[in-house]
């Protein structure tokens, strides 16, 4: 199927200005910076619809972007390529793409200090706003178009790929590549990309699942699988431990069937998969606004108001019961003692457990289920002021392709986005330095 809103330009019999493949978050801005220029863009998407990723980000809400300004979304982005970020975040800031989905409709809603998540709570409202912003520019989106390789002749790029299940070619003078990481594959993120840039002679870095659930050794997670707890502390810590942690988040913590995840697991994850370590130890802080002897303060005053209840009974409201049942279970036979003659050694046990749990993360849950792939093309072969190839003209890389792998909280995606639009500028540029008709 093929949308545009160009009738003079045809995607099948006319060499494009710029083709860009995906159309996820960095393909579809990409597609608009290009046909805005006045480029002849297409946009190509094997799946059936465009932007899934998107559609189902922040549990389908789309956590769009945030509300940091760019000097302070770079520092607390989470990766070292962070400040490869700068060209492309003036290029398409946040402030625009709040403007530019704001004519379609769309809201945001800021939760969790600057997180901003659509108003409606529908994340596909945004995909829907991004193509019609497309077409406006007057660029084609083909869906269900698998590129199946690039290469470059003469003339011009050649995209060869199954279109509406026939084999056929097509060409452009500039090509975007936004074809994504390896993770979700089924968003349409398959890895084709990496291939086409090795084909090129750029270098990819290992990669890896990101915000991604974490598996872990013990098996009494399962026991409470489904419990999430609203706000915790977790620190990663190498084994042995050193006397810093490799990181610390707060945020929501949920126990699974595989081990933890929840926003603060999915953040860590990064630090754990960076780390390449085969193990690592993961300690949980439940109260983290209270100090460990205020905490035992308020555990000796429920051994007064409750002296006959053991401690999941006298602990009732303070904590969800199966996780009390955990912690009671912890302490052996002293668990089925009353409050009144539970030990001090107990006690402080029980404090152990409610400021420092500790699980063994042994991996991550994989990358069928990571949300981002961490790594990607290597910056070395890639200028990040126009997101061109340094090794072949014309051709440009934006999203999750590169290696670049943001935390939680609209990071990746308004990287993907101003990633895309600035490749998707600088295409447009170059395709019209490269002169031609455009006809075949």
């Amino acid at each position: 199927m093929t949308t545009t809103a160009n009738p003079s330009f045809d995607p099948k019999r006319d060499i494009a200005d710029v083709a860009v493949t995906g159309a996820g978050g960095a393909g579809l801005l990409a597609g608009i910076a290009a046909a805005r220029s006045g480029a002849r863009t297409v946009v190509y998407e094997r799946m059936k619809t465009p932007g899934k990723k998107i559609a189902i980000s922040g549990g389908g809400r789309c956590n769009f972007t945030n509300t940091l300004e760019a000097r302070e979304f770079v520092r607390k982005f989470g990766d070292k390529n962070a400040g490869m970020l700068g060209h492309a975040l003036r290029a398409f800031s946040k402030d625009d793409l709040i403007a530019m989905l704001a004519a379609y409709g769309i809201e945001g809603q800021v939760e969790r200090d600057y997180r901003l998540y659509t108003k409606s709570g529908r994340g596909t409202d945004v995909v829907r706003a991004l193509v019609s912003e497309l077409e406006k520019a007057g660029g084609a989106l083909v869906q269900n178009a698998r590129i199946v390789s690039l290469r470059r002749d003469a003339e011009s790029f050649v995209l060869e790929g199954k279109f509406a299940d026939f084999d056929e070619q097509r060409r452009a003078k500039a090509v975007v590549v936004c074809t994504g990481g390896l993770s979700y594959p089924g968003t349409g993120s398959t890895g084709d990309g990496y291939d086409w840039a090795r084909s090129f002679g750029h270098q990819v870095t290992e990669l890896r699942a990101a915000l991604v659930g974490l598996a872990v050794q013990e098996s009494w997670p399962r026991t409470i699988q489904g419990l999430a707890w609203p706000d915790a502390e977790v620190s990663l810590w190498s084994i042995p431990t050193g006397s810093k942690p490799l990181c610390t988040e707060r945020a929501e913590i949920l126990y699974t069937h595989f081990g933890i995840s929840g926003p603060a697991i999915l953040d860590v994850s990064n630090v754990f998969v960076a780390s390449k370590l085969p193990k690592a130890l993961l300690t949980i802080d439940y109260f983290p606004d209270l100090k460990r002897e205020d905490l035992d303060k308020q555990l000796l005053e429920r051994a007064r108001q409750f002296p006959q209840r053991t401690l999941a009974r006298a602990l009732d409201g303070m904590m969800p019961a199966r996780l009390l049942e955990f912690l009671e279970a912890n302490l052996g036979a002293d668990g089925k003692l009353v409050m009144c003659r539970l030990p001090k050694t107990a006690r402080a046990k029980t404090l152990d457990l409610l400021k420092k749990t500790r699980l063994t993360v042994t991996g991550t849950r994989g990358m069928e289920y990571g949300e981002v792939t961490a790594g990607g093309i290597e910056w070395s072969g890639v200028d990040p002021a126009t997101l061109e190839s340094k090794l072949s003209p014309a051709l440009f890389f934006a999203g999750e392709i590169l290696d670049l792998t943001g935390r939680c909280g609209g990071f990746n995606l308004q990287a993907a986005f101003s990633t895309g639009y600035l490749a998707g500028l600088k295409a447009a540029e170059k395709s019209k330095s490269a002169g031609g008709s455009g006809a075949r």
